[in-house]
């Protein structure tokens, strides 16, 4: 096989809205410079038969953008846009590239993506011999539920204030599996380590929207370890993360991002440090479109935001974590205006032997994740959540029973789990059979 990395600084210039949480101004600083890093696989040296991967140290990038770079890509490199993979990282201390709470950083976006291209074209292009080998691990002690049920039954966030005596528990349990990915020189070459990639379900969120300083947060410190360590390039790709978090009241600040950063980086290494590889690895992969349809805007919580909007005005007041009732309202009125539109999806998966991974666009709830790993046919299967599109977040059928902030935001139909589950596990087979 082959195999060539990028790496690219895509950290903004001068001061930017900042997307993640609701904020107050644009950013003040920068505490660490951002990234987008590339990956190259081929079976050969025809690039129609290539794939490739990049991790951005930004919030997620909407199709549409994305797009742009993945046709580009493919004119000047021949690279199928279907064998692509642009992967956010999610922190919450980047550039408002989507715009969902702050203003979108449309320059910045245009800039991202030319940068997108280069990096790209540098991995295709610095492709050598190479051999590869994956595995997981676990790391716990990052990512928590971050749902909990209270004794009267509400459902509270693991940043909201709330009573231990009153918490019954949380609602579900973590994703612990960190899945790696080493790619190396073929035996008898002299290009080392190339790249390590992995897989991590987690909320780069440990700075709260009363940051101002741009960061990759944990993830993008625990890459830049990574690299230092082993001398290559280093991938965070984020997991199904829609019910992962930070613990809510600690390590919620700069000593608090480098632990956890560092926690990582050391789970990483101790996989990576005896992973194997083989020159001789079946890379197969394949994609699929399809559509979920709009939310339903209930007519009782349509009058409860018309009602808000009176009182508001329609402003949002800027908040640490969290939402308040003024930008649910916005939210209930926009969603109202589409809900006879349907939301296109699109997932693409890359195959290396026996494990998997299989991008989604949005952010998945960990539950439908896990239950997509255990059906896959595949003995590893890796979700690459914030993937090629951002149509928000995907809860289960029995947390839109149950209530809570993803819940009450989501802008996708009920349906939409079992849609994701359905076609994630046809491509997942149609994949394995190749």
């Amino acid at each position: 096989m082959f195999a060539g990395t990028g790496k690219i600084d895509i950290t903004p210039r001068g001061s930017v809205w900042m997307d993640g949480m609701i904020r107050a101004h644009r950013s003040t600083g920068i505490h660490d410079p951002l990234h987008a890093r590339a990956l190259y696989l081929a079976a050969d040296e025809n690039p129609r038969n290539a794939f490739v991967l990049v991790a951005m140290d930004v919030v997620g990038l909407n199709a549409e953008d994305g797009m742009v770079v993945r046709r580009s890509v493919e004119k000047s490199t021949g690279i199928p846009w279907d064998h692509i993979i642009l992967a956010a990282s999610h922190t919450h201390s980047g550039p408002a590239t989507i715009g969902a709470f702050n203003p979108k950083e449309t320059k910045y976006v245009g800039e991202l993506q030319k940068k997108l291209v280069t990096v790209i074209g540098r991995a295709a292009g610095g492709a050598v011999r190479a051999a590869a080998g994956s595995g997981s691990g676990k790391e716990d002690t990052i990512s928590h539920y971050r749902r909990f049920l209270t004794k009267d039954g509400r459902v509270v966030m693991i940043w909201e204030p709330c009573p231990a005596e009153d918490i019954v528990g949380p609602l579900g349990e973590i994703d612990p599996e960190l899945g790696v990915l080493k790619v190396t020189g073929s035996e008898g070459s002299s290009d080392g380590n190339l790249c390590i990639a992995f897989n991590h379900a987690g909320h780069p969120n440990v700075l709260s929207g009363e940051n101002y300083l741009i960061s990759g947060d944990y993830a993008g410190l625990a890459a830049q370890l990574v690299e230092e360590r082993f001398g290559c390039t280093s991938m965070f790709l984020n997991g199904a993360q829609g019910t992962m978090d930070v613990d809510g009241f600690k390590d919620r600040d700069w000593e608090g991002r480098d632990r956890i950063g560092r926690t990582l980086a050391d789970a990483v290494g101790s996989v990576a440090a005896d992973l194997p590889t083989s020159p001789s690895v079946h890379l197969r992969g394949g994609s699929v479109r399809y559509t979920i349809p709009s939310r339903k805007i209930s007519e009782e919580e349509y009058r409860w935001a018309e009602k808000i909007l009176e009182q508001t005005g329609g402003k949002i007041q800027p908040l640490a974590d969290g939402i308040g009732d003024d930008y649910l309202a916005v939210l209930f009125k926009r969603l109202r205006g589409r809900e006879q539109e349907e939301n296109p999806a699109e997932q693409v998966c890359v195959a290396l032997d026996d494990s998997a991974f299989l991008s989604f666009p949005g952010e998945l709830f960990t539950e439908i994740g896990m239950e997509i790993k255990q059906a896959s046919p595949f003995k590893h299967t890796y979700i690459v959540d914030l993937a090629n599109g951002t149509i928000g977040y995907v809860p289960s059928r029995k947390a839109i029973g149950e209530g809570g902030y993803a819940v009450v935001t989501r802008k996708l139909d009920h349906s939409a789990a079992d849609l994701v589950k359905e076609h994630s596990l046809a491509l997942l087979r149609e994949v394995f059979d190749r």
